[in-house]
């Protein structure tokens, strides 16, 4: 019978316990540069919604709407989408019909062929492409026009009245 050594089970208990007290490796955060994206093909068909927390570029055909606030939702070149999307930046380069709203920019590119309202903070449509519908933009809250910046005076406050006009003796002649 072979017997066991007290020092090498010393061992083996020492190792283990080396190893098992070990602080456990934090993952490594991402850098927002390597932000994850999902691309949905040009042979792929979707009905129906989409939430997501990462960026999205269809390429394929979708009827839905969109919800991804903090990310950015693209429209491929062969594209097909029709629906309402709400994103924090939306790029148009294929065809698209439907409202989009963001708290970043809209981009239409020279391919796309776009029929919708659009709200956002900024835009730009490049020459040739297709665009029908309205925009509205969104106004920075930090900004003031020049006429609320500018003070009121008192001649500004004061009723403008016409001057009276003076009888001449002429007028007031009597018969």
């Amino acid at each position: 019978m072979l017997k066991k050594s007290k020092k090498s089970e010393d061992e083996k208990s020492t190792a283990y316990n080396n190893i098992t007290e070990q602080k456990p490796i934090a993952p490594v955060p991402r850098s927002e540069t390597t932000a994850e994206k999902t691309l949905i093909g040009e042979k792929i068909s979707i009905e129906g919604n989409i939430r997501g927390e990462e960026n999205l570029v269809i390429e394929g055909s979708m009827k839905g709407n969109v919800e991804m606030e903090k990310h950015n939702f693209t429209v491929g070149s062969k594209g097909r989408v029709e629906g309402e999307i709400n994103a924090q930046n939306v790029k148009v380069s294929g065809q698209m019909i439907g409202n989009i709203k963001t708290q970043g920019k809209v981009e239409i590119t020279k391919e796309a062929d776009f029929m919708g309202d659009i709200r956002t903070k900024s835009i730009s449509v490049e020459d040739g492409a297709y665009f029908k519908g309205s925009i509205e933009l969104d106004k920075e809250p930090h900004r003031k026009t020049a006429l609320a910046e500018k003070p009121m005076t008192s001649a500004t406050t004061q009723p403008v009245t016409e001057p009276k006009a003076q009888s001449s003796k002429e007028d007031v002649k009597e018969n």
